[in-house]
């Protein structure tokens, strides 16, 4: 579902409509207010909404996957016509596709999309391309966004986005082949895994989770960490625990059995259950990753009263719920779980069992548990990040 990103390298910043400069970003209460009043001043709903996301990252009818009913409700209740766009492929693919065209202060033509939680985001946030959100019109984000979701370290205040949908980064493994319980990073390291552990060609998970096995925080990580985190990989790929560094094949690599162990996502996981697998998931006693894709509003935007609106819509449970029982990741509105075991009640057969799994799965709905195990990833800025890849691309690209 997600597309698995990078930090890759990239092409020279440029602030979206000062070209080679970046934009100062509203802070404070009274700065960020006043960024609010400047953007939404005068705009108005236009009944037109262009929305650009990753493929197969929404509802779908089964009988007709090009039909999305929660977006066809929202057209009919709103009387705005959306025109939905799969053009994501990765972040780092469509920053690059996407950042010369804010730069050149013509706009993407888009006015709502989804952007992961990672250094495209910071970036897309310090060069001014995102709108400042009008809370006063987000009263469901208020009232039915979960804790978790709100108020990250990557956006604070949630000035620039509200959360599309989540996961956690842990460690994925099959019981029948390692013939234990897997409860830490550190059994990555063990012998009897040998050549049958699975990482990822991606510096920035690779990096958080390497920080979490070494005992760091990655929010609050500094380079010596970074350097220790890179060393604990260096020591994993030089034991030859690792078979495969790919975020594209590790997931039906453990269903083959190519690899008993992996670091996965854990909607993953239970769409491969889903399957017929019998993958379990953990989140390690060193504290797994949560990542979140956001969506956001372009400051280029030719919609974006329209686009607020939707955001809105987004977070009303019965929404939530709809989308959830198609994408089968972490959903960011809790009250959207009762409304999916209300869907399997009424249910029969197959799609009964599935929604009932979805409504009791921890991989869905986090228990507070489990929440309190998870870090979000490190917010890296320009020379950090150079300083961050050359420690951690040599370890896969080896």
């Amino acid at each position: 579902m997600r597309a698995a990103v990078g930090a890759a390298a990239l092409a020279p910043l440029a602030a979206c409509s000062v070209p080679g400069a970046r934009k100062h970003v509203p802070t404070g209460a009274a700065e960020v207010a006043a960024a609010v009043r400047d953007f939404w001043d005068g705009k108005r709903k236009t009944g037109k909404l262009d929305f650009a996301n990753y493929t197969q990252y929404i509802d779908a009818d089964p009988a007709d996957q090009s039909r999305h009913p929660t977006l066809e409700a929202f057209t009919r209740s709103t009387g705005i016509r959306i025109t939905y766009n799969e053009l994501i492929d990765d972040d780092a693919s469509w920053f690059g596709k996407t950042q010369p065209e804010f730069a050149s202060g013509q706009g993407i033509g888009y006015d709502l999309m989804v952007v992961g939680s990672d250094s495209y985001l910071t970036k897309y946030i310090e060069l001014g391309c995102l709108a400042p959100l009008d809370h006063s019109r987000l009263p469901n984000f208020a009232r039915y966004g979960g804790a978790a979701f709100k108020n990250s370290s990557f956006d604070r205040g949630n000035v620039h986005t509200v959360p599309w949908q989540s996961g956690m980064t842990g460690i994925g493994y099959d019981p029948a082949k390692v013939g234990r319980k897997i409860t830490s990073w550190q059994d990555l390291l063990d012998p009897g895994l040998r050549g049958k552990v699975g990482m990822w060609n991606d510096a920035v998970q690779m990096g958080n989770v390497a920080l979490l096995a070494v005992g760091a925080d990655p929010e609050t990580s500094t380079p010596d960490d970074w350097r220790r985190a890179a060393g604990w990989l260096r020591k994993q790929r030089d034991a030859g625990m690792v078979r495969s560094y790919s975020t594209a094949t590790y997931q039906s690599a453990l269903q083959r059995g190519d690899l008993w162990a992996s670091l996965v996502y854990s909607g993953d996981v239970f769409q491969a259950n889903q399957s017929g697998s019998k993958l379990e998931f953990v989140i390690p006693e060193e504290g797994g990753l949560l990542w979140t894709d956001n969506l956001c509003i372009p400051a280029t935007a030719a919609h974006p009263v329209d686009a607020l609106a939707y955001m809105d819509y987004a977070y009303r449970p019965e929404v939530a719920a709809k989308i959830t029982e198609t994408v089968q990741f972490i959903c960011p509105v809790p009250a959207a779980r009762d409304v999916i075991a209300r869907d399997a009640a009424a249910a029969t057969g197959e799609r009964r069992a599935v929604l009932r799994s979805l409504s009791t799965s921890p991989l869905v709905f986090p228990s507070e548990a489990d929440e309190s195990k998870l870090r979000r990833l490190r917010v890296l800025d320009q020379a950090e990040e150079k300083q961050w890849n050359a420690l951690f691309e040599p370890i896969y690209q080896a």
